[in-house]
């Protein structure tokens, strides 16, 4: 497995810290794309969850990004979000 390089992971945990909200979003195609907003990490993570059982996607899987104050969008990786849910479920 690819190992991400620590200055890019360290500023994405920093736009999570930072966020001003979340959102997961699939393209649906010819520029439509299907967006849900959430106010945390975890609830992104559902809703992008909840965005591919939707038939309407097909096989496509939903981005998550963490959205700044200004505007600014972090991608949040595959690799990333299993980090923040394997110390999410060591903390429960």
């Amino acid at each position: 497995m690819k190992v991400p390089h620590p200055h890019i992971e360290a500023r994405a945990i920093d736009a999570i810290r930072k966020a001003d909200h979340f959102t997961a979003s699939v393209f649906l195609g010819r520029g439509n794309y299907r967006v849900e907003k959430r106010p945390t990490v975890l609830a992104a993570i559902q809703a992008a969850r909840e965005i591919e059982s939707d038939p309407a996607t097909y096989t496509r899987r939903a981005l998550i990004y963490a959205i700044a104050p200004d505007g600014h969008a972090t991608l949040l990786t595959a690799e990333l979000i299993r980090k923040l849910l394997s110390l999410h479920s060591k903390g429960n």
